[in-house]
């Protein structure tokens, strides 16, 4: 018998090959998808600050005119405790906070001066604390976040 020419690649090979592509793959889509989660609550984040700075401004001119009790430059729509369930059930807020918020629309933030930020689902402000709560939420570890001063501590693992 002659000495066996092989030509190409063993089955050994090509199964260690394609392992070794799927483990890069794999790496590859969890590191993407934590850059892409990280990027999202820094736009997030970004916004709320944007819109708190906004409600301070609002909040203070309302104080330098001595009359903190006027809410008539307030923007937004105010709320109450029921249209509020989801947030104060999560812990965000206290239910007799509930209707010191007031929540955004699109033209509220146009007349704010913020028509770049993208509304989605809505942002709460609360003049007087100058808290910003987003009511989508984020998501992160099986914990939804909604609260400016949450967000800004949090971290994509």
């Amino acid at each position: 018998m002659g000495k066996l020419n092989s030509k190409g690649i063993t089955i050994v090979a090509l199964t260690i090959t394609i392992i070794v592509l799927l483990i890069i793959a794999s790496v590859t889509v969890y590191v993407g998808d934590n850059v892409i989660r990280q990027a999202q609550l820094q736009t997030i984040n970004t916004n709320m600050m944007l819109i708190q700075v906004k409600v301070k401004t609002i909040a203070e001119q309302a104080n330098f005119n001595k009359d903190a009790s006027d809410t008539s430059g307030y923007k937004g729509t105010k709320m109450n405790a029921s249209s509020m369930q989801k947030i104060i059930d999560s812990g965000a807020i206290k239910s007799e906070d509930a209707e010191k918020f007031y929540l955004l629309s699109k033209s509220d933030l146009n007349e704010m001066g913020l028509e770049k930020i993208n509304i989605e689902n809505g942002y709460l402000v609360n003049y007087e604390t100058a808290e910003v709560i987003y009511v989508k939420g984020f998501s992160n570890d099986g914990k939804t976040y909604y609260k400016l001063s949450d967000m800004k501590q949090l971290t994509i693992n």
